[in-house]
């Protein structure tokens, strides 16, 4: 017995589905560009409210003046928020063991 495959379309399929994935990557970089500049402004906002805590506030969250100094230095990428958050869990973490 024989079969005969029809490849009609084949490739188009093929195209579409790879102009798909190229205009969804698109898109996504799209979004995090513009979304970009928000999340900036807000995490610069949570780190000036940070700095402008007393030291003993910041030292009851685990964190120093330094500690925000020194996240200023970070790229500005970075969630410094999230930086800063590790950074008092990796403290708490040496403090009890």
């Amino acid at each position: 017995m024989t079969t005969i495959e029809h490849h009609i379309g084949a490739g188009f399929g093929d195209r579409w589905q790879a102009l798909s994935a190229w205009f969804s990557h698109i898109c996504a970089g799209v979004t995090w560009t513009l979304l970009w500049l928000p999340r900036f402004w807000k995490a610069r906002s949570d780190l000036a409210g940070l700095a402008a805590m007393s030291e003993c506030e910041r030292r009851d969250i685990g964190l120093t003046a330094y500690d925000i100094e020194n996240a200023l230095t970070l790229p500005v990428e970075r969630d410094l928020t999230q930086v800063l958050a590790r950074l008092v869990e990796s403290r708490r973490l040496r403090r009890e063991t």
